[in-house]
């Protein structure tokens, strides 16, 4: 049995938080400087403007980042010849059999992310690690490993980078 763990990608966890937060940061700024005109008057009298964005990076998007790996669950992968077993704190666990596994796709939908079809292709499960992108293709190959698939190598391009996309199809 090969194991996997990693933080997960939620994006839309991500982007509602992120925005909420930032909304929130403004209010309290907008508040304790009296609006708009009070947050300018405070940015021009600071001087440095290298020594407000460090102020900024450490008072604003410091807490952001922790807060927003704190939120991101940690996933736990398992893959034996039969099945894969995906873990996650607060979430029932989800087994699928690698014989419902019909395709797959790397770097289709969004970059570092790794999607399971089944025959009809209905989407299965979405994996999308934080950082390590050799995670997926891992994973990958371990399913290919246990069951016969062909695989396809192409590319697309995002904000003009070219980015190496990955199809297998299973051999019937």
């Amino acid at each position: 049995m090969k194991t996997f763990q990693f933080k997960s990608h939620n994006v839309k966890k991500g982007l509602i938080f992120g925005f909420s937060y930032l909304i929130i940061v403004f209010t309290i700024f907008y508040l304790i400087y009296g609006g708009i005109d009070g947050m300018a008057d405070a940015v021009n009298n600071f001087g440095s403007a290298k020594a407000l964005g460090f102020l900024v990076a450490i008072i604003v998007i410091g807490p952001f980042v922790v807060i927003l790996q704190l939120i991101n669950p940690k996933i736990e992968v398992l893959i034996d010849h039969q099945h894969i077993l995906i873990k996650q704190q607060k979430k029932p666990d989800q087994d699928i059999l690698l014989d419902e596994i019909y395709s797959m796709k790397i770097n289709h939908a969004l970059v570092n992310q790794l999607q399971l079809f089944d025959q009809q292709g209905q989407l299965l499960i979405t994996i999308h690690p934080q950082q390590d992108m050799q995670i997926i293709y891992g994973i990958a190959a371990e399913i290919a490993q246990h069951k016969s698939f062909t695989q396809q190598k192409g590319s697309k391009k995002i904000f003009g980078n070219p980015i190496e996309t990955m199809s297998y199809t299973r051999k019937l």
